[in-house]
């Protein structure tokens, strides 16, 4: 065997590493590159070409050397690096992949981008989970805070419904209970008028007890909280100002506590602190402007104060602290005595209701807790197929990479190194790069989430919660780097470590990395990236399909030339005369504009209603009032069932005549007609609403409408004129000739001469309505529809550089074909048609998967099949277009290769 010494020697010269290092190295890789030339011998090549070859190792191994190590490095550390030990840990590891990546800014960047789309776009949807489910409520050891509810319904055999409870409940819980160390309650966020001036502006607040916030367990930034001294009837009325409103209305004044605001007809109420940043109450989407003691509902809404004295009115929400040591299992037996209590003490108020407990977070997501659920695990599930993409991506380019770092992985195999130290070296590359990836991704993230919420309803932008990208988005922004990292990395490693080390060493570069394993493991990846691009496409479509049907829904009303203006006179201190007269005055006016067909005014607001009373039957035994647990009451002047295009299914609607001296009368939908009198015309029954003593005849039956939502269960409903049962809140309602937004202005500014002091700025077209009623679904559908988008980017980008390599590796052999007679055409379909084979693998696959995921997600899809076809079709179509497209343009250039040159390149 021949001594390799003198010529290791001679190459090492050049480096000035000393006589003592010199030797070091010279003695361990003549040892190395003896074996390395009888493993070449024993091959069947020719001593003279064995020696050739084993020498052409030693220059690649110095010139690396040269480029990472100092001269001065010791002799140990020198033998080490050339073999692969782990020097002085990760740190050198991290050092060196950076100087790699460093070198190769093209393929860093284009792993980078990859990656970031991935990252970013889990992120984002992480964010948005965590920001409305993971973690709604920051407050203090919020797992010990708890819901006191009001079940109603539990004996009807439907659904029970969630109520609140009643002012006169809330008081006897907070002095019978023995396991709250706080209780505290809350009304509903209500628009209230902040007057400036002459004018009027909208804002939402809510009626606290002074405990709120110390029961939640929050500071304020300026100024105080309510206290005990806030809670007397003859106190004077103090807010305190949520932190957006103090930035966004009042220019974050520092000087904002003692500052007086003007409430509805001049209400005075003095601001006396501001909220911390993020806290909305006990919400998880939407927040008011201002918390009022509610002591000041007196004076500030009488019509909240009313229903405050009416044991039988739900009308405060109830968060609860427990007690140190006390389980929620525990304080619910605690409230079972006590609802076991008031149904003995107030029998009529109480039946088929009952006290529930359960936690803050829940109670707060209420009925949107099933839907955001399922939105989340839809989204998330989508962007996973986005990252396993991108992550494909990547692994396609460490594979192509690998190819061309064969010799050296081979090299420092033969000198020793195991296979676990090389891909140690090669998965700290892939973590740095996810990890550079991870911080691109967070910018995307942060800008993907800005644009999402820039699509707030401006009329309440300020009062929707803001994204959190806390602590713990950003510690799933760390994890998921460094598994994608792992992801992409782990498998080309082990495959770029399998090679033969003889048969790597012999390879020239022009032929490496043409093992059949790794073209077959790059075209697995290729598949599945299509057949993930196939699930996200399709779960876009079925839910792009299905809000187009959410569209054709008849919600019982013409939204057509439909508008309504949110106007509430009760919050500039009308009496009934002053509101009457208003309500005559806008009909006349209004109504004699060109372009207004009808007017009328409503209680309810289309789609945005709840069911708010409860009946009890003429004839019917008191245990049977479950039967029609809840109505939606609706009070309406005579013009409103033609202005809303409601149609009048028997009897009457109501007119002149029905005033308050007269009997009392209703109308009701076909649902309530047919639950509480089947098989019976309901014309002619009595019913009246539980705590009245006057019965109410019914004179007509209408159309059942959407009322809560569109496509939402039939519900009952119940219509009183609004002569009979007076109410000073009120919504306008009008029907017009041409397009309603060709009317608003000019309607707007009747009103104001009518009314300066009132704020009219809230006008909603029906269209808009059904908008904001679809407001989720629009959002969820936009997202799906960027993300299916996105993956067949990274698909195409994908694919084309999988076919760009293959036809640079086998330029020869195209060569070769073209020279004995294979023309372009022929050359053609072999590129595209082994490109696309293994995109018709990724097909089959992917539609299999949407088959499953569509099952699963049936429930949430409305009028569309799991199985659609136009959704499969599509998806399907669009692919293979693309796919069709990034195979062609490699293939073009193959068919374009001059022969000569390519064999001469082989």
């Amino acid at each position: 065997m021949p001594d390799w010494k003198q010529e290791i020697s001679e190459r090492l010269s050049i480096l000035n590493l000393g006589p003592e290092s010199e030797a070091a190295i010279v003695d361990e890789l003549s040892q190395h590159l003896g074996d390395l030339y009888e493993e070449l011998m024993s091959s069947g090549m020719s001593a003279a070409d064995a020696r050739k070859e084993v020498l052409s190792q030693i220059d690649p191994l110095a010139a690396e050397f040269q480029k990472t190590h100092r001269p001065t490095s010791a002799p140990v550390e020198t033998v080490e690096f050339l073999r692969g030990a782990p020097l002085t840990g990760l740190w050198k590891d991290f050092r060196y992949a950076a100087r790699v990546l460093r070198k190769n800014p093209g393929f860093t960047t284009a792993v980078v981008v990859a990656l970031a789309l991935g990252i970013g776009a889990n992120t984002a949807i992480f964010t948005v989970v965590n920001t409305l489910m993971l973690n709604p409520l920051a407050f203090r050891n919020s797992s010990e805070l708890v819901a006191v509810e009001t079940v109603e319904g539990l004996k009807s055999g439907s659904a029970p419904r969630v109520l609140p409870l009643s002012y006169p409940n809330l008081l006897d819980l907070q002095e019978r209970q023995q396991v709250f160390s706080d209780v505290a309650a809350y009304s509903l966020a209500a628009p209230l008028t902040l007057v400036s001036g002459s004018r009027g502006e909208r804002i939402f607040a809510e009626f606290v007890t002074p405990n709120f916030f110390e029961t939640l367990g929050v500071r304020p930034v300026l100024g105080r909280f309510l206290g005990s001294a806030d809670a007397g009837p003859d106190t004077d009325p103090v807010a305190v100002i949520s932190y957006s409103a103090w930035q966004q209305r009042f220019g974050a004044d520092p000087n904002i506590a003692g500052r007086v605001l003007k409430l509805n007809n001049n209400t005075v109420v003095t601001v006396v602190g501001v909220a911390p940043p993020g806290f909305k109450g006990v919400t998880v989407l939407f927040g008011p402007d201002l918390w009022i003691s509610m002591a000041a509902a007196r004076v500030v809404s009488p019509v909240l104060q009313k229903s405050l004295q009416d044991r039988g009115e739900p009308s405060v929400m109830v968060a609860s602290r427990l007690k140190p040591g006390v389980s929620q299992s525990q304080a619910q037996a605690n409230i079972d005595t006590l609802n076991a209590a008031l149904l003995q003490q107030y029998p009529e108020l109480s039946r088929n209701r009952a006290l529930r407990l359960r936690p803050i977070v829940e109670a707060a997501q209420g009925d949107r807790r099933q839907s955001f659920l399922v939105g989340s695990v839809v989204l998330m599930i989508v962007v996973g197929l986005i990252l396993l993409i991108a992550c494909s991506n990547a692994a396609s380019l460490f594979l192509a990479r690998a190819s061309g770092r064969r010799q050296e992985i081979a090299v420092r195999l033969a000198l020793g190194a195991g296979r676990g130290r090389v891909i140690r070296q090669l998965l700290t590359e892939s973590i740095l790069l996810a990890l550079l990836s991870g911080a691109a991704g967070l910018v995307v993230a942060y800008a993907g989430c800005q644009l999402l919420w820039s699509f707030r309803p401006p009329e309440v932008a300020q009062n929707i919660v803001d994204a959190k990208m806390d602590g713990t988005v950003l510690a799933y922004a760390l994890a998921i780097s460094l598994l994608t990292g792992v992801l992409f990395g782990l498998a080309p490693a082990i495959q770029a470590t399998r090679a033969d080390i003889v048969d790597a060493i012999k390879e020239s570069a022009r032929t490496a990395g043409r093992s059949r394993g790794r073209v077959h493991f790059r075209n697995l990846l290729l598949a599945g990236q299509v057949a993930l691009s196939v699930v996200a496409l399709i779960a876009s479509g079925l839910f792009l399909r299905s809000i187009q049907r959410a569209y054709t829904i008849d919600p019982g009303f013409q939204t057509d030339h439909l508008a309504v203006f949110l106007i509430n006179q009760g919050q500039a201190g009308y009496d009934r005369a002053r509101a009457e007269e208003f309500y005559r005055a806008v009909r006349e006016r209004v109504g004699s504009l060109p372009g207004v067909d009808s007017v009328s005014w409503s209680s309810t607001m289309p789609l945005w209603n709840r069911a708010a009373r409860n009946v009890q039957l003429e004839g019917q035994e008191p245990q049977r009032a479950q039967d029609t647990p809840g109505v939606i009451a609706a009070v309406v002047d005579p013009n409103f069932f033609s202005t809303a295009g409601i149609r009048v299914m028997g009897g009457r609607v109501f007119s002149s005549a029905d005033r308050a001296s007269s009997e009392p009368v209703a109308i009701v939908n076909e649902t309530m007609a047919k639950r509480s009198w089947p098989k019976q015309d309901a014309i002619g029954r009595r019913f009246r609403f539980t705590g009245d003593t006057v019965s109410k005849r019914i004179v007509g039956v209408v159309k059942t409408a959407n009322y809560t939502g569109l496509g939402e269960d039939p519900q009952p409903a119940v219509y009183t004129p609004l002569d009979q049962d007076f109410s000073a809140s009120m919504i306008l309602w009008l029907r017009t000739r041409t397009a309603p937004s060709q009317v608003i202005a000019e309607v707007q500014r009747e009103l104001r001469q009518i009314d300066p002091q009132l704020d009219v700025s809230d006008a909603r077209t029906g269209s808009k309505i059904v908008d904001q009623a679809l407001f989720f679904a629009r959002i969820g559908v936009s997202l799906l529809g960027v993300f299916g988008l996105l993956a067949l980017a990274l698909v195409a980008v994908g694919l084309y550089g999988s076919v760009a390599y293959s036809v640079n590796q086998r330029q020869g052999e195209i060569g070769l074909r073209v020279a004995l007679g294979a023309s372009r055409p022929d050359v053609l379909r072999m590129v595209i048609g082994q490109g696309m084979k293994w995109v018709g693998i990724g097909l089959g696959v992917g539609v299999a998967l949407a088959l499953l995921l569509g099952q699963a997600m049936s429930t949430v899809l409305f009028g569309v099949s799991p199985a659609d076809p136009v959704s499969f079709g599509g998806a399907l179509a669009v692919l293979t277009m693309v796919a069709l497209a990034a195979c062609l343009i490699p293939a073009r250039r193959a068919a374009n290769l001059d022969p000569q040159v390519a064999l001469r390149a082989h």
